[in-house]
């Protein structure tokens, strides 16, 4: 049984993490089979009380900034929450506000004064009994977050009336704030085999989310704050190992 062991590496360029543990239960150099050993350890270290890891990194596309998503009433192929896509996708446009469709219709949710401590965060997951290994490097952080002067509240209209997701829904949740990565590499060994990934175009990696309250009408009325503890995902109220369920062509085109 490998010692547990951590090791922090810290310098004005990078942060890297190197931690024995236990990784006898990873069985393929898949990333999607990979990445859940390593999750928590990418939130702990670039994350925060209100910005958890995503479940998955082949699910990057669903959480960007404005990103809906809607509870199911009932499972759905076993999955709880439905993503809607970005918020311009879901809009009225004819009852919104003229000001903040542009701006939405212009996409700059870039935070030009977020700095990370760090040009890069390394983080290694080995087991040196069996030589299994997973390890990250993620390297020029930015953010897209909803500045606090655009407050969606009053005037934003959800088009509820030709989404059947969104038909009968009190709520939405939004994701409002993304930690991203430029370039990301993944790397997965097992025993004298090993396979490299190479992510880049800016992949989400941290999020934040809050709820919105929606009128009969489509217009979202109140926001309320979620606070999300990774472990559980409670905003989700399913297993972080879930996937979410994603609207296959048949049923958006409904």
């Amino acid at each position: 049984m490998p010692k547990k062991l951590k090791v922090v590496v810290k310098s004005l360029y990078s942060h890297e993490i190197r931690k024995d543990v236990r990784l006898e239960n990873l069985k393929s150099l898949k990333l999607e089979d990979a990445w859940p050993f390593i999750r928590d350890e990418i939130e702990i270290e670039i994350g925060s009380r209100q910005l958890v890891c995503i479940p998955h990194i082949t699910e990057a596309d669903l959480y960007k900034v404005t990103s809906l998503f809607v509870p199911n009433e009932k499972e759905i192929n076993g999955k709880n929450f439905t993503p809607l896509g970005e918020l311009l996708k879901n809009l009225n446009k004819k009852k919104s506000n003229e000001d903040y469709v542009k701006w939405l219709e212009d996409g700059d949710f870039q935070d030009i004064d977020f700095k990370f401590p760090h040009e890069s965060v390394k983080i290694t997951l080995q087991d040196e009994a069996i030589k299994n290994k997973v390890r990250v490097i993620m390297v020029n952080f930015s953010r897209c977050t909803i500045p606090k002067n655009k407050e969606l509240v009053k005037k934003i209209y959800l088009d509820v009336e030709n989404n059947e997701d969104l038909k009968g829904k009190k709520s939405v949740y939004m994701i409002t704030d993304v930690l991203m990565a430029k370039t990301i590499e993944f790397r997965v060994t097992i025993g004298s085999s090993s396979r490299i990934f190479h992510l880049g175009n800016a992949s989400p990696l941290v999020f934040g989310l809050e709820e919105y309250l929606i009128g009969d009408d489509g217009q979202l009325i109140a926001k309320e704050p979620v606070t999300i503890q990774s472990k559980l995902l409670h905003w989700q109220k399913v297993d972080p190992s879930d996937h979410l369920y994603t609207p296959d062509k048949e049923a958006c085109a409904v």
